[in-house]
């Protein structure tokens, strides 16, 4: 398995990034035609369902090593996470700064 040969060749920590918030890319905005900029439902579920798996699959192979190689970092989360608390990460909005 590919990732069995990672393991022997030396890896010994690899993140694997789930998808990202697929509904709200600019792109599908444009060619799904977004209301208002909102993102799209469908892909946004379609990553809401992957990315646990992904996780999941990943504790798997752990577990089939022995140790915690494979990291999952939850992309769809983080981007999210960025939009709804922008000050929590040192981006304000401009007219706060505006004094």
């Amino acid at each position: 398995m590919p990732w069995q040969r990672l393991y022997d060749l030396g890896a010994r920590r690899v993140l694997v990034t789930g998808t990202g918030p697929l509904g709200c890319v600019p792109a599908e905005l444009g060619v799904r035609g977004s209301i208002n900029g909102a993102c799209i439902p469908d892909l946004q579920n379609a990553a809401a369902l992957f990315n646990p798996q992904l996780i999941q699959m990943l504790q798997e192979l752990n577990s089939q090593i022995g140790t915690t190689v494979f990291i999952a970092a939850n992309a769809q989360q983080m981007h999210m996470d960025f939009i709804s608390d922008p000050q929590a990460y040192g981006i304000y909005p401009y007219f706060l700064l505006i004094c």
